[in-house]
């Protein structure tokens, strides 16, 4: 892959990433507690996965992980259709509720399944990999790419 394939912000994500490990590590929790709100927010959450959903991670190449998220959260939305027409009750708050919870997942999980992707090689259907310690530990000892 070449170096200018990634933009800034990707490169800012992945080397810090590269540097302290995934999500799910001891050394990326110390470093990103020391971290401003904004720094957090660039590195941790991603506004277009928030905004976009399955259609960003399509865009990035994350259509396992996408549509896994997408079928669960559409899962959800189903049951409580089903509970409101059996018992009659309003729901839409509490489906607002959970497509903002999607949104905020997306957001979250997009920069680390994107850097697994790209600098791991991962391809899988799992959206949260990495994000435990074990799956972190696993996910870390894979070769790196150049990005």
């Amino acid at each position: 892959m070449e170096k200018e394939s990634i933009n800034e912000k990707w490169r800012e994500r992945f080397d810090f990433l590269s540097t302290h490990g995934l999500p799910g590590t001891p050394s990326y929790t110390k470093m990103y507690r020391t971290m401003t709100f904004g720094q957090r927010i660039s590195i941790g959450a991603n506004l277009y996965a928030f905004f976009f959903g399955f259609v960003y991670f399509c865009i990035l190449g994350l259509w396992k992980k996408g549509l896994v998220l997408f079928l669960g959260v559409a899962a959800i939305q189903a049951a409580l259709i089903a509970i409101e027409t059996v018992a009659d009750i309003d729901m839409n708050a509490f489906a607002k509720v959970i497509n903002i919870g999607y949104a905020c997942v997306c957001s979250y999980l997009v920069n680390t399944a994107y850097y697994l992707r790209m600098v791991k090689g991962v391809e899988s259907w799992n959206p949260f990999q990495g994000l435990t310690r074990k799956s972190a530990e696993a996910v870390s000892n894979l070769p790196s790419r150049q990005y």
